[in-house]
This record gives C-alpha cells, sequence and structure tokens, in this order.
C-alpha cells in the first residue's frame, strides 16, 4: 500500500512545485482532487472573456471564448477535458486539460496559454509615403475574420485658403491574407488618416500621416523699395512645405556698358523678406532673381529687373552704401568697400558748380 501511494505523492509533490512557480497554465494541465472530473478557470489572458464565465467547469463542458474588438482568440471554442493521471486505492486520480476545436472541427489539446492577438497586423516600418501618395502593407492573422475589410484615406481635417487640397475619398475592399494599401494622388505636406475597419463598425487600424515635402512654388510679388533702397518681397505660403530660407542673386550693371559690377548670391533666412541693394552710381541696372527653400530644396525663381536713377534715388546716394559682413575678412582683418569719387574731386580746380 506504502508503494502505491509514492507515485501519487509524487505527483501531488510535482503539481505543488509547478503551481509554485506558474507553470500549470502554460501547459494548461492541472491535477484535480481524487474522485472528481473537472476544470477550473484557466488563468489566461486577463482580455479574455469566458461564456459563460465562471471559476469551475465540468467535464465535456464547452466554453465560447472571445476577444475585444479589433483581437481574435485561436481559439472561439473551448472544452473541459481531463485524464486518467494515476489510481490511488483503486481509484483514478485525474488531471485536467483544455482543449480547442480548430478550423476543421476537431478538438485538439491545448498545450500553451491562449491569448488575444490583434486581427490584423500593419507594420509601421514598411510605411512608404511621398509627397503625393500612401501606401503601407497589411497582414491578416485570422482571415475567417477578415471578411469584408475595407481601407479608407481621407483629409485628415478641411483645408484652407491659400493651400487648399482636393477632397479625396479612396475607399478600397482588402482580400486575403495579405496586401498593400496605396492611398493617391495626394497633396504635398498635407495630412491625411487612413482607416481599415470591418462592418458594421469595429476599426482594425487607424493613423494620420502627412505627406512629404516638395519645392515650393514661385514667389508671387518683389519690388524695389525707392524709400529704404532695398528689396522687398512676400513669403509664399507653405503649401508644399515649411519655407526655411531663399536664394537671392542680384546682379549690378553699369548704367552706359552694361557691364557687371558686382554679382551677389545669398542664402537668406526663411524669416527674411527684405535685402538692401548694393549701391552704385545713379542709372545702375540690378537683375533680381528669388527661390524660395523648403526641406525638398529649391522652387521655381522669379526674376525681376530694377534700375536706379537721380530722382527717386535722391534722397539715398547710391554712392555710398553698407556693406555686409560677407565683404569683411575675419581672417586677415581687414574689410573691402567699393569707393567712389565725389563729383566735386572730379572737377578742375578752380572750376564753380
Amino acid at each position: 500500500m506504502a508503494l502505491q501511494s509514492l507515485p501519487l505523492r509524487f505527483l501531488l509533490a510535482l503539481a505543488s512545485l509547478l503551481s509554485a512557480h506558474g507553470q500549470e497554465e502554460f501547459f494548461n494541465i492541472q491535477i484535480v482532487p481524487q474522485g472528481t472530473e473537472g476544470c477550473k478557470r484557466p488563468q489566461w489572458d486577463y482580455r479574455l472573456q469566458l461564456a459563460p464565465d465562471q471559476e469551475n467547469y465540468k467535464k465535456n463542458e464547452e466554453v465560447m471564448l472571445s476577444c475585444p474588438e479589433g483581437f481574435q482568440p485561436p481559439f472561439t471554442r473551448l472544452k473541459c477535458s481531463s485524464e486518467v493521471q494515476s489510481f490511488s486505492a483503486g481509484k483514478p486520480v485525474y488531471r485536467e486539460l483544455w482543449t480547442g476545436r480548430n478550423s476543421r472541427g476537431a478538438w485538439v489539446r491545448l498545450r500553451s496559454s491562449v491569448e488575444c492577438t490583434e486581427v490584423l497586423q500593419v507594420d509601421h516600418e514598411t510605411f512608404e509615403i511621398s509627397s503625393t501618395s500612401i501606401k503601407l502593407k497589411w497582414t491578416c492573422r485570422f482571415p475567417d475574420a477578415c471578411q469584408g475589410m475595407r481601407a479608407m484615406c481621407q483629409l485628415a481635417a478641411p483645408s484652407s485658403p491659400p493651400c487648399e487640397a482636393e477632397e479625396v475619398n479612396a475607399e478600397q475592399m482588402l482580400h486575403g491574407q495579405e496586401g498593400t494599401f496605396t492611398c493617391s494622388p495626394l497633396q504635398p505636406f498635407t495630412e491625411y488618416s487612413v482607416t481599415i475597419d470591418l462592418p458594421p463598425n469595429t476599426t482594425l487600424f487607424s493613423w494620420f500621416f502627412t505627406t512629404q515635402e516638395t519645392v515650393p512654388d514661385k514667389p508671387e510679388q518683389l519690388w524695389l523699395d525707392p524709400d529704404r533702397g532695398s528689396l522687398r518681397w512676400s513669403a509664399p505660403p507653405s503649401c508644399n512645405g515649411e519655407i526655411i530660407g531663399y536664394q537671392l542673386s542680384i546682379t549690378a550693371r553699369n548704367a552706359g556698358d552694361s557691364s557687371v559690377l558686382e554679382t551677389e548670391r545669398l542664402r537668406l533666412d526663411g524669416s527674411i523678406t527684405e535685402h538692401r541693394l548694393p549701391g552704385h552710381s545713379p542709372g545702375s541696372s540690378y537683375a533680381v532673381m528669388l527661390r524660395g527653400l523648403t526641406a525638398a530644396g529649391a522652387g521655381a525663381a522669379l526674376t525681376r529687373d530694377f534700375h536706379s536713377n537721380s530722382s527717386s534715388d535722391a534722397s539715398h546716394p547710391q554712392t555710398i552704401s553698407c556693406r555686409g559682413a560677407r565683404d569683411i575678412a575675419p581672417s586677415q582683418g581687414t574689410a573691402v568697400l567699393p569707393l567712389s569719387p565725389s563729383p566735386a574731386a572730379l572737377r578742375p580746380p578752380g572750376s564753380t558748380s
């Protein structure tokens, strides 16, 4: 009798040890008292919903298993089962176990913990976003649960002047276990929302995307302010991207023979909308080219020609100008300033004006 009780004592000790380490849930096996046949409520994923939900289940009792919206368990029907572990005093000692019904209708033994898994997987690292399109890859882990799946793309918020984007209502039915969804054509530097849902109202995926920037449009306004002796312009709208700067080119030519007196090529900060013209003799002409800059590069150029004259610029002598820091060579400690003689210095001695 003592020898017959040794296996039982060993099993009870093993069950106690496994329970202390939480291992009986991993194997979905638990030793139950002698003379009983049933299962305790499994301690799996807290999101799992059991129906009926109770602490103990009878042998062969079926349980419906479900998860919150957007998630799916590997089995939707479970059954409490048991098997004889050993005999004690001629009576069986049972070991409980759970079985799940697979897609073919067969009951299979569960050998690992059951968890709620996302029905749809969209890998964020595979997003392909350009200035005119959004593309993503999707995988359905439970094809039976993805019937009627639909992807939609639309503006995240209504657009407003001056950056009015056309309304997009891209919609596509998704079939199979994996695939791609592309939303195009889109506006640059614009926010869109992409959703994938199941009827009637289960959202499986939702994300906001901003399309890439592109080069800005050509500046629209560029003029010469005679009172300030400077160029001024209006900042173009940030429809294609944030304006981070400007490329400004100024070529000054002599009034007589149109020879080049000076050429400036500058990159200015995006907050600047004014630049003083280099000073030269009255009648000089200036060819100006202005481009806006975004992170994508320089846009189309706006070109204008301006002419200085003595009447309009009398209050701002063209023979004197403030030179910028670009003309100073700090490494040599010198400043190079172009100078022109005054009209009085050019007259012969003793002559009068």
